[in-house]
């Protein structure tokens, strides 16, 4: 019998966290999205988003904090819906994080394909440098806090505030289960207690983009936040 995916619902902390939003040909991106899903697209482009955070006391919900495994976190995920269920969120095409046994119960309790990576995060007032050690999957990043972000050239949006509200992802993780059902993760977060703003990104590389012709549209810094990761529900 096979284990059922994302069975428990678990709450932590996200510290800081920096997500980035690339744009890439929709036929690409389309190519890389089971059905039902199919990617959410403005134009000629599909979109990826990727994030980079610290989590704290992570731990199945009624688990005293103290209790919790603290950890970095990398993943790679795609702006999905379903037409048929009527779900918005994201369909995760990899995760990385720095813990050995978040990585081994990730990989058995959750299709969001979880691999071991040493993640290093610096930060000044002035940047933040971000770098991911990984055999097949390395990356690095530079944030800078001082620049001021702009519009990405080529941009299909006509300012970086409706770039922004687009590619705000809906609060789900979404992934298929037995090659044919939704398993829906929902969100719980308090919404009026998140802040993000935009960000520039002086430079940046990830070896899971290379083949993708992505290219960066928008970064965001997203201060901390407690989050709650309920139990799958399958559609």
């Amino acid at each position: 019998m096979l284990l059922r995916k994302n069975p428990l619902t678990m709450v932590g902390r996200i510290e800081r966290c920096w997500l980035f939003a690339y744009r890439a040909p929709a036929e690409l991106v389309r190519r890389l999205v089971p059905p039902p899903l199919e990617p959410l697209e403005r134009g000629p482009w599909g979109f990826f988003n990727l994030v980079v955070c610290a989590i704290e006391s992570m731990r199945p919900a009624g688990i005293p904090g103290f209790l919790g495994v603290s950890y970095r976190h990398a993943a790679y995920r795609i702006p999905v819906r379903s037409q048929g269920a009527g779900v918005e969120g994201l369909y995760f095409l990899r995760s990385d994080c720095d813990s050995a046994p978040v990585a081994f119960l990730g990989r058995l309790l959750t299709d969001f394909g979880f691999h071991r990576a040493r993640i290093d995060v610096t930060e000044t007032p002035e940047r933040v440098g971000i770098e991911i050690a990984s055999v097949d999957a390395p990356a690095m990043a530079v944030v800078s806090r001082i620049e001021p972000p702009a519009l990405a050239p080529g941009s299909p949006f006509a300012s970086l505030e409706e770039a922004a509200k687009f590619l705000d992802y809906k609060p789900f993780g979404i992934s298929i289960e037995n090659g044919r059902r939704l398993n829906v993760v929902a969100i719980g977060r308090d919404e009026s207690a998140r802040r993000a703003r935009c960000v520039s990104v002086s430079h940046a590389r990830w070896r899971f983009l290379d083949d993708k012709e992505a290219e960066l549209e928008v970064c965001w810094e997203v201060e901390p936040i407690e989050y709650r990761w309920n139990r799958g529900v399958a559609y």
